[in-house]
């Protein structure tokens, strides 16, 4: 079965990128080569999924940062700064939001970010869930287990 760029969400992701400091976040972002990643690209594909709130997680190809970086400070984004762990993210923040921007430095990143799904009517890109239960692996918590136990769970269901 074909993913549907439309697809019928749950409330939870619909309301999320509604709010007004993620929507003009998403605004920024829509132009560059990025990927919604995290809870918040959990709840588009599994609708029962909440994504943890005052919370933005995407993937950006680290060719852009940069620019990006100089677009978020003119708009008075405050950039916590870089921090090393499985992958290299920027931490910023707007009011009481927390945008962390992971960036994707090798091959098979940028690859993930390429065949995202690109969502015109709501301004937003996700990454493909089989890409998603890759990025939960690499991180391991608790809560990555369980998104990709739902993860895994959709493609069955659907055939991917």
């Amino acid at each position: 079965m074909k993913l549907q760029e439309d697809r019928s969400t749950h409330s939870y992701f619909d309301e999320c990128i509604q709010i007004n400091q993620v929507r003009e976040f998403l605004n920024l972002i829509f132009e560059y080569n990025y990927a919604l990643v995290g809870g918040l690209a959990v709840s588009f594909w599994v609708p029962e999924r909440k994504p943890t709130p005052g919370e933005l997680d995407i993937l950006l190809d680290e060719d852009h940062i940069n620019d990006f970086i100089f677009v978020l400070e003119s708009q008075n984004y405050t950039i916590e700064g870089w921090r090393g762990i499985d992958l290299t993210n920027v931490v910023v923040r707007k009011e009481k939001f927390r945008f962390d921007i992971l960036l994707a430095q090798d091959d098979w990143l940028k690859e993930m970010l390429y065949f995202s799904i690109k969502i015109k009517a709501k301004k937003v890109k996700v990454l493909h869930p089989k890409w998603l239960i890759k990025m939960k692996l690499l991180a391991m918590r608790e809560k990555d287990l369980k998104d990709i136990e739902m993860l895994e769970d959709f493609l069955k269901k659907r055939e991917l």
